[in-house]
């Protein structure tokens, strides 16, 4: 069983993806001026969102992980 994530890189690629594609729409929504602090309140909201469903579904290791058996669907 893996402790430690060996694929934070993709996670955080998938995130990035995800984020650039949604930025400007979310920035509008909420009337934030700033780039910058939309990215974080996007992360703050909805990160936890893709890194679970990244990890339970998409992650080739998500089977032997045991970071992943948190998220696993039921």
């Amino acid at each position: 069983m893996l402790k430690d994530c060996k694929h934070l890189g993709e996670i955080l690629e998938a995130q990035k993806d995800i984020i650039e594609r949604h930025i400007d729409q979310h920035k509008w929504f909420h009337q934030i001026p700033n780039r910058e602090v939309a990215v974080c309140d996007f992360v703050e909201k909805y990160g936890f969102i893709m890194r679970e469903f990244y990890c339970s579904r998409i992650c080739v290791s998500r089977f032997d992980c045991e970071l992943a058996q948190g998220y696993k669907p039921k």
